[in-house]
C-alpha cells in the first residue's frame, strides 16, 4: 500500500506540474500576442521607434514609452515606480534576488487579467547582455509576471521578458539564451520556452 501511495503521489505531482505549465504556456502566448498587437497600434500613432528618442535607465523614458502604450492596454492599476503593481522580492532563476524594491527607472502597471508588468528602457549593451536580443539603440523591455502577485515571482517560471526590436516585439533570448539555466538569471528564458514548444526544461 505504501508503494501505491508513493506512486499515486508522484503521479499527482506530475499531473499538477503539467497543468501549471499548460496554464503558463497559455499566459505567455497571451501576453506575447497583446504586446505585439498593441505595438502595431503604437507604431501607427507614433511612427517607428527609431524616432522615439529614448534614453536608457531613465524613468522619464520609461514613462514616455508607457504613455505611448497606455491607451491600448486595459489596466487595473498604474503605479509609476511606486509599490503596488509588482510583488517583492522577485527572483532570478538561480534563486538570487532580482528586485527587492522598485528601481528608479521602473514604470509598472497591472493589466485587467491580473498580470503585473514592468516597462523599462535599457541601453543596447544591456539589452544584449541581460536579455539576449541584439539592438542598436536604447529600447523598451517588458517584464511580465504572468500570474500577478502569486508566487513564485521568478524569472523563467512566472516572469518573462519581451523586447521591442525595431518596430516588433520579440521574446528575450531570441539571439542568445545563455542565461536560461538554473545557475543564472533566467532573463532570456522566454525564447527558450517558446522554441521548446512551451516546455519548461532548464538545466
Amino acid at each position: 500500500m505504501g508503494i501505491i501511495g508513493i506512486v499515486a503521489s508522484l503521479t499527482y505531482s506530475g499531473l499538477q506540474r503539467h497543468a501549471e505549465e499548460q496554464k503558463s504556456a497559455v499566459a505567455i502566448k497571451k501576453i506575447y500576442s497583446v504586446l505585439s498587437q498593441v505595438t502595431l497600434y503604437v507604431i501607427k500613432d507614433h511612427d517607428s521607434s527609431v524616432y522615439w528618442d529614448l534614453e536608457g535607465y531613465s524613468h522619464e523614458a520609461s514613462q514616455k514609452a508607457f504613455n505611448y502604450y497606455e491607451p491600448y492596454f486595459k489596466t487595473l492599476r498604474v503605479c509609476s515606480n511606486d509599490p503596488g503593481c509588482w510583488r517583492y522580492p522577485s527572483w532570478y532563476l538561480s534563486g538570487y534576488p532580482y528586485l527587492k524594491e522598485t528601481e528608479f527607472y521602473n514604470y509598472m502597471f497591472t493589466l485587467a487579467d491580473g498580470m503585473n508588468v514592468i516597462i523599462n528602457v535599457y541601453p543596447p549593451e544591456i539589452v544584449m547582455r541581460d536579455f539576449g536580443v541584439n539592438v542598436d539603440r536604447p529600447t523598451v523591455v517588458f517584464l511580465a509576471d504572468i500570474n500577478g502577485d502569486n508566487p513564485p515571482n521568478t524569472m523563467g517560471k512566472d516572469i518573462f521578458a519581451f523586447v521591442l526590436r525595431g518596430d516588433a516585439i520579440v521574446p528575450s533570448g531570441m539571439d542568445d539564451s545563455y542565461t536560461c539555466n538554473v545557475k543564472s538569471t533566467g532573463l532570456t528564458c522566454t525564447s527558450r520556452v517558446i522554441n521548446d514548444n512551451y516546455e519548461f526544461k532548464y538545466y
